[in-house]
């Protein structure tokens, strides 16, 4: 039996009443509600009574490693099949359960479930979709309740699920150009931890019977190795610590530094502005056309891009619009969007065809991004060999020379 939190008027003294009522589904806690005489203007399950998968959740850090998530993909396929059904005639709430059985992630499988629930209970599609934002965005909550509205459910799908598949596209483009240089880190992180424990601890016992000094870069060597051996267990508290903390500082108070620095950092800075632009413009005109008004598409467009920098760019269009002024105006004085797609959205306006305009930027953009990832894939490369090769060189080099001196003195 679930427990509800609920806020509901009496009628009879017009008062407003706050309580706590138990019930095995909403649809009967709202039932139970109206057989009281009361009208519930606010129900929600009590988060005193969530579920073990709530409670791991919320476990900061962990609590995504614990609970499966939903994925971009498993939502698109979700609305993809949503459309199908929705298109052939079946009814929404017989569409949700077959996507429910459908699903086999079982946080997923949950979401869905409790979203039929809701839906039986009487209330909105988007309203219900709109509790659970982890997995639906902002973005996809306002197009289905504009496909509500409009009474082309089907059809929002239909755009909703072409928009993420370009969202899908650029996000394996960034994470195919990351892999590269992230397996090459691990890779060399993983041959010091080695040499450092296994190989230098060797060549020190060799080391000890040599009569002559040892060169500077093999005492340095050889100290930063007996470092690792007795502090390893330090070592690995630092950057367990360090990464929990960064974790933490990048999504709360950190997040406008953190943001600001990713968008400076060499090379792949000035990829992921011209991404999350990208991003912003095709959801724009996704949204413009499913029937929304340009101010509040803005809005949505706005809240889709996880960069705290350019959502404040973004925010300030917004602020021109809602003074009577352009969109291509504060977009160029954000100097994150080029000069040929401040131009297209300008030439939209002026005729009346922003929404083609936008895509057009959008396709634009994409190909910029496809470039941008060649030549970062191109650049990284070859620097991550000759970072690595540099490392083996000077490590090899600080352990054998002491031993070419060792053989030049058995000589003389």
């Amino acid at each position: 039996m679930a427990v509800f939190v609920f806020e509901a008027i009496d009628p009879s003294n017009s008062k407003t009443i706050e309580s706590k009522l138990e019930a095995p589904t909403l649809r009967e806690a709202k039932e139970a509600l109206r057989l009281q005489g009361l009208i519930p203007t606010k129900i929600e399950q009590d988060s005193q009574s969530a579920t073990v998968e709530d409670a791991l959740q919320k476990i900061p850090v962990l609590g995504s490693l614990l609970t499966p998530g939903v994925g971009l993909k498993e939502i698109n396929i979700m609305t993809e099949q949503l459309y199908t059904l929705l298109n052939a005639g079946i009814p929404l709430i017989e569409a949700i359960f077959l996507l429910e059985q459908q699903t086999e992630n079982k946080t997923f499988k949950q979401v869905l479930r409790k979203v039929r629930t809701d839906v039986i209970a009487g209330d909105a599609f988007s309203s219900s979709l709109a509790r659970y934002p982890k997995s639906f965005s902002r973005l996809y909550v306002s197009m289905i309740r504009s496909g509500e509205v409009s009474g082309e459910l089907d059809l929002i799908c239909k755009r909703l699920s072409m928009l993420l598949e370009k969202m899908i596209k650029l996000q394996g483009q960034i994470q195919g150009a990351l892999v590269y240089p992230a397996f090459t880190v691990l890779v060399v992180i993983a041959v010091v931890v080695v040499i450092m424990t296994f190989v230098v601890p060797q060549f020190k016992n060799v080391f000890a019977n040599f009569g002559g000094e040892l060169p500077l870069p093999t005492t340095l060597l050889i100290s930063t190795s007996d470092f690792f051996v007795a502090y390893w267990w330090a070592i690995s508290i630092i950057v367990i610590s360090a990464v929990v903390w960064f974790n933490y500082f990048r999504t709360n108070s950190g997040k406008p530094l953190v943001d600001q620095w990713v968008l400076t950092f060499p090379l792949i800075g000035n990829l992921l502005k011209k991404v999350y632009v990208s991003r912003f413009i095709r959801t724009l005109a996704t949204v413009i056309g499913s029937g929304v008004s340009l101010t509040e598409a803005l809005i949505t467009s706005a809240g889709t891009c996880d960069n705290y920098v350019l959502r404040l760019a973004f925010d300030k269009a917004k602020e021109s619009l809602l003074q009577g002024g352009s969109l291509s105006k504060p977009l160029e004085q954000t100097q994150a969007f080029p000069i040929m797609v401040v131009k297209m959205i300008a030439i939209g306006e002026e005729t009346g065809q922003l929404e083609s305009m936008l895509n057009k930027a959008a396709d634009f953009l994409d190909e910029e991004v496809d470039r941008a990832v060649d030549a970062l894939t191109t650049m990284i490369e070859p620097i991550m060999i000759i970072v690595l090769g540099g490392i083996i060189l000077g490590v090899a080099l600080a352990l054998y020379v002491p031993m070419f001196q060792m053989g030049d003195l058995m000589s003389g």
